[in-house]
């Protein structure tokens, strides 16, 4: 059920916790978070050197630092309730991907006009404050209800990665197990097809 354009995101939080290059050669995307911490010299640099290498990155929640950077892709966490459909009108160009846990953010990432939706928390993962997750049948049954591309994140690692092949996805997210991935990845996506 993977899309044949299956894309694989890195979440990131530090700008220099990957190596570039790396994530060139498995041909991953970048979402950034939290980045009120670099100034803006800072982020404009790691940008350009993600444009030297032709790896995208969204920017999070402020249009402010996307027009700076002069970025086409925006990126709205969950717990960003501000409305963004006014953003395709001045940058008609712009790809807005969205992080939602069930029904009521879809719809809200929906109405903020994401193109894609990232969809969290597919499988369990070791933090022990975050409970719960969608398990592969839950996920397939919410994101068969909309017309959007759906990310899976939460807990893809090695061992689980072989399941995304049943769930109705564009792409998977990978927050912890980012440098283990170029090993097990590209086999895997190379003959799933």
């Amino acid at each position: 059920m993977i899309n044949k354009k299956f894309s694989t995101y890195f979440i990131t939080e530090k700008l220099h916790e990957l190596n570039l290059d790396y994530v060139k050669k498995i041909g991953a995307i970048l979402i950034l978070r939290n980045i009120d911490k670099y100034k803006n010299e800072e982020l404009k640099k790691f940008n350009k050197n993600c444009t030297k290498r032709n790896i995208s990155v969204f920017v999070p929640n402020s249009i402010k630092t996307l027009f700076f950077l002069n970025s086409n892709k925006f990126y709205i966490s969950a717990h960003n309730k501000k409305p963004f459909r006014h953003l395709k009108k001045i940058k008609p160009n712009v790809e807005i991907l969205g992080s939602a846990h069930n029904i009521l953010e879809i719809k809200e990432k929906i109405d903020q006009g994401c193109d894609y939706i990232v969809l969290s928390r597919i499988f369990e993962t070791s933090n022990k404050n975050k409970k719960g997750h969608l398990g592969s049948l839950k996920f397939n049954l919410l994101t068969r209800k909309f017309s959007k591309k759906f990310l899976a994140l939460g807990g893809i690692n090695e061992k689980r990665f072989k399941l995304l092949n049943i769930l109705n996805i564009y792409g998977c997210v990978i927050l912890k197990d980012k440098k283990k991935a170029g090993k097990y990845m590209p086999a895997f996506l190379k003959n799933s097809f």
